[in-house]
């Protein structure tokens, strides 16, 4: 039996049940912009990571071979989705343009915090700190809910945004406007 499953994040996880293992084979476009590593999400958010994907033949590749006793011990077996996310950037982040911080909760001292932040978000830095952004959607549930007050809606290039400001330590700020790129 072969599973062939699209990646958040980009490219492709191919699952082969070989007996009691399981062959895991992802592939993706070779991009050049930095270290992509591959995740496994069960039903209730578990997460088993698989590894860091290297370039192979003019892509970057990840093969793994796991027991399904181990896939269902880190609930992600037999249902799961895929993750490939940008773990490390090879470029730095220009101050005063907005760029997908693929680990935004690194960014913050207070560990509440750190654990509202819902994944890789867009991020602006200035010589103050740094804003996020996430999408405004009235269909769907609020972004870090916790902060609702220190939000502002602002329209970006990308987008209408929820934008909320933080100084260089990660404490949110009010009333200042995020820097536009």
């Amino acid at each position: 039996m072969e599973r062939k499953v699209e990646m958040r994040g980009g490219g492709w996880l191919t699952v082969s049940r070989d007996g009691p293992r399981a062959r895991l084979n992802a592939r993706r476009p070779a991009d050049g912009k930095g270290l992509y590593k591959v995740w496994l999400r069960g039903e209730r958010g578990e997460g088993l990571l698989l590894g860091t994907m290297v370039p192979q033949e003019g892509v970057l590749a990840l093969d793994r071979t796991l027991s399904l006793d181990e896939l269902g011990r880190a609930g992600c077996w037999p249902d799961f989705r895929a993750e490939c996310v940008l773990a490390f950037s090879f470029s730095k982040s220009e101050t005063g343009k907005w760029y997908c911080e693929p680990h935004p909760e690194r960014l913050f001292t207070d560990p509440l915090l750190k654990k509202h932040i819902p994944g890789p978000m867009l991020c602006c830095r200035n010589h103050k700190g740094f804003s996020l952004a996430a999408p405004f959607k009235t269909d769907h549930p609020f972004v870090l809910p916790g902060l609702f007050c220190l939000a502002s809606v602002e329209k970006l290039p990308s987008g209408v945004r929820l934008i909320w400001r933080f100084d260089e330590k990660g404490w949110p700020v009010s009333g200042e406007r995020a820097v536009e790129p």
